[in-house]
């Protein structure tokens, strides 16, 4: 006859010298959760309580000051220049592409910054033709005869920069309209760096004179491929 004993238990296991395999198996898997000793005996007043540390709950204020402290993007090493205040960098070279920036505030306006072959006025015409894309040719050239009359210009590094405000013809409501502030600067006989908003009207005559700014402050540091935009 076999016993089987559980200190601090009341109970006692009897069995036969000849076991069946299946009453085995229980006894053996109480052996294991009870134990024979003293020591790691389960007692009724173990009471185990464990805390976990709290996730830090990110606040507005948090992920703005996260924003703040990012450092810029890598700039191109073909161009320099300085932001006007409010205006952001959003990335660096990318493609053709030598700089994309936020503009506008909240509402997170796009400039971008490209090179690119044509001439000044052939720009200008295919940039009217994507505001007004069922507008004849003529229409098209009328509409850029008067947006260059009004250009304005900025010197850099002894280069003539050209700006222009262009604005869709086919809408009668300007908070409904959309625009294309657009920078010109010859880089050599083939190629001129144009530096590009689209977006709302308001916006673009909004942020002209910070746009005019801009181009001024542009420093070329070597030459650059070409890109239409």
């Amino acid at each position: 006859m076999t016993r089987f004993c559980f200190p601090n238990y009341p109970l006692t296991i009897v069995a036969s010298d000849v076991i069946p395999c299946g009453y085995i198996g229980v006894v053996a898997v109480l052996v294991c959760v009870l134990g024979c000793g003293s020591d790691t005996a389960i007692r009724s007043t173990d009471v185990r309580r464990y805390s976990a540390p709290k996730e830090k709950t990110l606040s507005a204020d948090d992920i703005a000051h996260a924003g703040r402290q990012t450092s810029r993007p890598q700039r191109s090493r073909q161009i320099d220049y300085t932001l006007p205040e409010g205006w952001t960098e959003v990335s660096g070279p990318s493609g053709m592409r030598l700089a994309t920036l936020a503009i506008g505030g909240e509402e997170g306006q796009e400039i971008s910054i490209i090179p690119a072959s044509g001439t000044t006025r052939s720009n200008v015409e295919r940039w009217q033709k994507q505001l007004d894309e069922e507008a004849s040719s003529e229409e098209i050239a009328d509409l850029v005869d008067k947006a260059m009359a009004k250009a304005g210009s900025v010197d850099v590094q002894g280069k003539k920069a050209t700006v222009v405000l262009l604005t869709e013809a086919t809408s009668n409501d300007e908070k409904d309209t959309e625009s294309i502030l657009g920078g010109m600067l010859p880089m050599d006989d083939s190629n001129t760096l144009f530096v590009k908003f689209r977006g709302p009207t308001e916006i673009a005559r909004k942020e002209q004179k910070k746009f005019i700014a801009f181009m001024a402050s542009l420093r070329m540091l070597q030459g650059s491929g070409e890109q239409e935009d």
